[in-house]
């Protein structure tokens, strides 16, 4: 696939993915209007993955007419976004001081990318009985 072609098809999963580089590694001071909620963060964490592993989905079954069980379909819209946010979690704490790295924060992507599929599959079911 052409990397115009690429940009083309697959902008919306782009743009959330720089979306959450831009969160994942802008200074602490960017949320200082923020609500103190305890374990926010987690829930963030777990909407912005969820969100993610849905565009994905989506994105790849519009432009690709592929199996859901195929290996490129699981490494892109289930792998990518887990291993995506395990590298943020590492990256962090090298690069973005004072960002620290949390087992939680990486947790809660993953229940997020669950979260994602979830959604996707019963939707995908209601659809079906339509």
């Amino acid at each position: 696939m052409q990397i115009k072609s690429f940009f083309r098809h697959y902008w919306k999963s782009i743009s959330v993915v720089l979306f959450i580089l831009n969160l994942s590694f802008a200074s602490p001071a960017n949320f200082k209007e923020v609500p103190k909620i305890e374990n926010i963060d987690k829930i963030v964490h777990l909407l912005l993955y969820a969100g993610l592993s849905i565009v994905l989905i989506y994105d790849f079954k519009n432009h690709k007419r592929v199996n859901t069980y195929s290996l490129a379909f699981v490494l892109l819209c289930l792998l990518f976004p887990i291993v995506l946010g395990g590298m943020i979690e590492i990256l962090q704490p090298q690069f973005f001081s004072p960002r620290t790295a949390e087992w939680g924060d990486w947790l809660s992507d993953i229940a997020g990318v669950i979260v994602g599929w979830l959604v996707m599959f019963f939707f995908k079911l209601r659809i079906k009985r339509v």
